[in-house]
């Protein structure tokens, strides 16, 4: 029993040991060689992403009626002020050339 308890373990702590430093050199590897970005491509990704998100924005307000009506109803308002305040301005030049 002891005699093949021995190599039992010894083989099974081989079996642990080098997979386990074979991974870590693979990683080391990998990270030694990885290409670098130059800054005009780092922008261009960047620009990318940017894009992709306000797409994926949109695409999600449109798919969101609830999310239209308050900002239809804030644009109204908007409006309107704007109206009001064009017209009082108006109103006031007109009493200034009175």
């Amino acid at each position: 029993m002891k005699k093949l308890m021995g190599p039992g373990a010894m083989l099974l702590a081989g079996l642990l040991v080098i997979p386990g430093n074979l991974w870590l050199a693979g990683r080391a590897l990998a990270q030694s060689q990885a290409p670098t970005m130059s800054d005009k491509q780092y922008q261009e990704l960047q620009q990318k992403r940017q894009e992709e998100w306000e797409y994926l924005d949109q695409k999600e307000k449109k798919q969101h009626p609830g999310v239209r009506y308050p900002e239809a109803v804030k644009r109204q308002e908007d409006a309107e002020k704007r109206r009001k305040d064009a017209e009082r301005r108006l109103r006031e030049q007109k009493e200034e050339e009175q």
